[in-house]
């Protein structure tokens, strides 16, 4: 099916309810409760809140592989824009508008051919500007704020293979190019999320003299039946130098699903309810490191969440590298929304009641939380 065919084809609103798991959502549609398959990998925690509007398609009519599910998922709306969520459709966009001559650093390239194959590595397109053969990687972008885009929003050992993949085909003598597709008009800037993958981020800054590495904006109409606007979006590499460093604050979610009695050192024995509870840390070097260490079951107990993580089941967690901004902050920004705190907990060598805060429901299903780190995350 051709993607004009594909774009046309009958599209429903539909209320995000939950992701069942990875690849399914359960969304509410015209009263009722549906499952639609979702062809998106990532986390896409800010996108998929409840509430929010997806855009549903019926799945057998795809051109793809269809499943039994009913339904798919092409995008979701932020702020009344589409963002689209179906990462097969990003390439053949992309082939479309190189043909159209839409993209402006694409002009003059000819589009010779999908998904090519090469001494066992596949990229997405592969195409040709006068006599030179340019082996494309595409990547769909859907982390973003009205500044800032970043790719992946989950580790993505997969990108960061593909990009040290690319640095090679030099030497079969193509030029390699990876070209990242941010699905909002609104950033101007982009950068690999070293937030959320470091190793992805270092090897980022490892091929930029090798692979071409280049940012756009696009953006459909109100229908996503056509994408009609394009631009080019800056990579901020000298700033980026900067801002790759392995420390900085965190946010640690545990689950506690009855009520708990823990020792924990000089603060004695302590009862947590059941609900969520967020800490806030941070390390001056070996952020991920100490992440780790915190989630593991066995280790020496030497910090308050060593004593709590033993037992709570850790939900998630969330890296804030950058040295601008501290967790005696972040624990005052969290604060003001939480349902609660755990006095004394955490903040032995500081001036903060507590580093450690209870929430009655899961924070990640909460817009305030995960605007937060939204916020946090996306900053130059």
């Amino acid at each position: 099916m051709k993607l004009a065919e594909v774009l046309t084809l009958p599209k429903f609103e539909a209320r995000f309810i939950e992701r069942v798991n990875r690849f399914v959502v359960k969304a509410e549609l015209q009263g009722k409760l549906v499952q639609a398959y979702l062809p998106n990998p990532g986390k896409l925690l800010e996108l998929l809140l409840p509430g929010e509007t997806l855009i549903l398609t019926l799945n057998n009519a795809q051109g793809f592989k269809p499943n039994k599910l009913p339904y798919l998922v092409l995008a979701v709306l932020k702020d009344g824009e589409p963002v689209l969520l179906h990462t097969h459709l990003t390439n053949r966009i992309i082939a479309e508008l190189i043909k159209q001559e839409r993209i402006p650093i694409y002009k003059g390239y000819e589009v010779l051919a999908f998904e090519p194959s090469f001494e066992g590595a596949r990229f997405d397109l592969l195409l040709k500007k006068d006599g030179e053969k340019v082996l494309l990687e595409v990547k769909t972008c859907t982390l973003f704020n009205d500044k800032v885009a970043m790719f992946p929003d989950a580790v993505s050992q997969r990108g960061t293979k593909h990009l040290l993949g690319l640095a090679k085909t030099k030497e079969w003598g193509y030029l390699p190019q990876c070209l990242f597709v941010v699905m909002s008009r609104k950033p101007n800037y982009f950068l690999p999320a070293f937030h959320i993958d470091l190793a992805f981020a270092n090897a980022f800054l490892k091929v930029k003299n090798s692979v071409e590495l280049r940012a756009i904006a696009i953006s459909s109409d109100e229908d996503l039946r056509s994408f009609t606007f394009v631009k080019e979006v800056k990579i901020p590499f000298e700033r980026l130098e900067s801002l790759v460093k392995d420390r900085g604050c965190y946010f640690l979610v545990m689950e506690v699903k009855d009520d708990l009695k823990v020792e924990v050192g000089a603060l004695g024995r302590l009862t947590f309810k059941p609900g969520y509870y967020v800490y806030v840390g941070s390390a001056k070097a070996n952020l991920q490191k100490r992440i780790e260490r915190h989630k593991r079951k066995h280790k020496a107990l030497k910090w308050h969440i060593d004593y709590l993580t033993v037992t709570a089941r850790v939900v998630a967690d969330f890296p804030i590298r950058s040295e601008e901004i501290s967790e005696c902050e972040l624990a005052r920004m969290l604060k003001g929304f939480a349902d609660g705190e755990v006095p004394k907990f955490g903040s032995s060598d500081c001036h903060c009641q507590s580093h450690l805060f209870y929430f009655s429901e899961n924070p990640l299903k909460r817009k305030d939380f995960i605007y937060l780190i939204t916020d946090l995350r996306l900053r130059l």
